[in-house]
Order: structure tokens, then sequence, then C-alpha cells
């Protein structure tokens, strides 16, 4: 086994595992943790034989579907390049944290303008099952550490924008790159669509909620017609699970002491939502299918201190 047998088996991994998705409501499509091998060979990446790029295209194919991105992956017929397979390989050495981490730095992100949506879409394929969290909890001694998981986010934009920035730029509020990102992704042949459908899906990681939270605010200004599709998302396809997970939020919000993460994050992701009412309730209104939602903006209401404290 090499490098390139690694990341072959990694991208299986991924095609294999993928079910339907378009957040994080697949995280507990992925049990079992990606595929460790060695890294040696690592050249070789550069010449990948027929069949490592038949898999690749196949993962890249069967995700631009699922997130509904079209034929070609949002308008893009440009090729797709290697940095995809690169993170296969970084992903499948992890138990060899520096050279996986060189080879996830060996692949910077595309810029996405007028192209480079496929390459994205590829990446996307390979690094989003990856850090889901439904593998971690049974497999703490094969898990992505820190250090490469953000190495993932900064090579994979796409992932960056549908899931969340990396830990270093959400830190330091320094998110312009994202942002920039799933403007253009607007503008994109589907774009639309597969970006207010990834970011109504709750997230049981806190972070992922808080840069959803911020992404929404960055929109609502320019594109509040964005933020108010994803939010009705929210209330049509996942209403049932939040009103669930709001209900959570309410009860650690109303107890003693500091409440944890993620109730403060569930309950914060619909404070866009409540700006965008004050500022101008006819915005709401003119979404007749927009319902249910009442709830979540009394929460915000109630506890809009604690709300703008904890995000």
């Amino acid at each position: 086994m090499n490098a390139e047998t690694t990341a072959r088996r990694v991208l299986t991994w991924a095609g294999g595992r993928m079910p339907a998705w378009t957040g994080d409501s697949a995280v507990a499509g992925w049990p079992e943790p990606p595929p460790v091998g060695p890294l040696r060979e690592a050249n070789a990446l550069a010449r990948p034989a027929a069949a490592t790029l038949a898999a690749l295209r196949e993962l890249t194919r069967d995700t631009a579907a699922r997130l509904g991105a079209g034929s070609p992956p949002f308008g893009d017929r440009a090729p797709v390049g290697l940095g995809a397979l690169l993170l296969a390989a970084a992903i499948g050495g992890r138990a060899q944290p520096g050279p996986a981490r060189a080879l996830a730095e060996a692949a910077p992100a595309p810029r996405l303008s007028a192209g480079g949506w496929a390459d994205a879409v590829a990446r996307h394929a390979v690094v989003m099952p990856t850090l889901s969290v439904g593998w971690a909890v049974s497999a703490a001694d094969r898990t992505i550490d820190a250090e490469l998981a953000d190495a993932l986010l900064r090579a994979s934009t796409l992932t960056a924008v549908l899931h969340r920035p990396p830990s270093d730029r959400l830190t330091a509020d320094a998110t312009a790159t994202e942002v920039a990102a799933a403007v253009e992704l607007l503008g994109r042949p589907r774009g639309r669509a597969v970006l207010t459908a990834a970011l109504a899906v709750w997230s049981p990681d806190p972070a992922v909620l808080g840069w959803r939270r911020e992404l929404l605010a960055r929109l609502s200004h320019d594109h509040p017609d964005v933020v108010l599709d994803t939010y009705l998302l929210a209330r049509l396809r996942h209403g049932a699970d939040w009103d669930r997970r709001l209900r959570g939020a309410a009860r650690a919000l109303s107890g003693v002491g500091r409440p944890d993460d993620l109730p403060v994050a569930t309950a914060a992701f619909w404070v866009p939502l409540a700006a965008l009412n004050q500022r101008d309730p006819e915005l709401i209104r003119s979404r007749a299918l927009l319902e249910g939602h009442r709830g979540a903006l009394e929460l915000v209401r109630r506890h809009r201190l604690a709300l703008s404290a904890g995000a």
C-alpha cells in the first residue's frame, strides 16, 4: 500500500457512506471512521492511476447530485484537479499528523469566481463526511485532530461555507473569504438552493450553528430574500426537529447558571430572522409559508442579552 492506495480507499469510503444530504442532517450517515493507511510514495499522487481518477470523478458526480448542484456542478465545466486526492490521502494518513497536514496544505483552495466550482465539489465530497461528528465518538484514537481539520477546511472552501470556516478564522472574526464565497455561490446555477438548504439544518456543533448565524446576519443586508428562504426551509423541511431543539434550548436558557454552548447557539441561530423582523416586519409577511417561527423569535426576545453574550 502507498499514499495513492490510501487516498482511493478514502474516496470509496466517502462515496459508499454518503446518504442524501445537504448539511449536517447526515451526521448519522458515517458511523465508521475513514480508512487509515500509509503515506509512502506520496509523489505518485501527481500521476494517479486511471482507477483512482475514475473513483474521484464518480464521487464528485454523486456529491453534486446529492447537493442538487446539477451537472456540471454549479455550471462549471472545468475539469476537477488533484486537490481532492491530496486531501483524501491526508485524511487516510492522519496517523502521521505532520505528513498528513503537509499534504492538505499542498492543496490550496481554488479561486471561486468564474471557475473552480467543480473542483470545490470534489474537495467537499472528501472533507465533509470526514468532519462529521458521528464516527468520532466511538473512535477517539482515529479522529481528525484540530490542526488537520483546519487545514482541510482551508483547502475546501465549499465545506467552509456549508459547514464552517477554520477555527482560527472563526475565533479572529476573519471570515471575509467564506462570506465572499457564499455570495459568489448565490450567483452560480443552483447555488442559492444549495446554500439555503445547507444553512437551514440544525447542527450538533455550536461552532457550525454560530457560523451559520454569522453568515445569515452578513447576508441580511444585501440578500434578505436569501435569509428568509433559509428560515423558510428550516421550518418547511426541518420544523419538527427545530421545535424539539428549541424546546431544549428554552429549558437550558431558563435554568440556573450559564447554559452550555449548544442551546445558546441553537437559539442564536434565529437572531438574524428576529433582526429582520424588527427592521422590516413586511419582509417576513411576504413569505406566506413561513409559519411556526414565532416561538423562536419569542425565545430570542426573552434571552437576547444572553444570546448576544454567548455568540
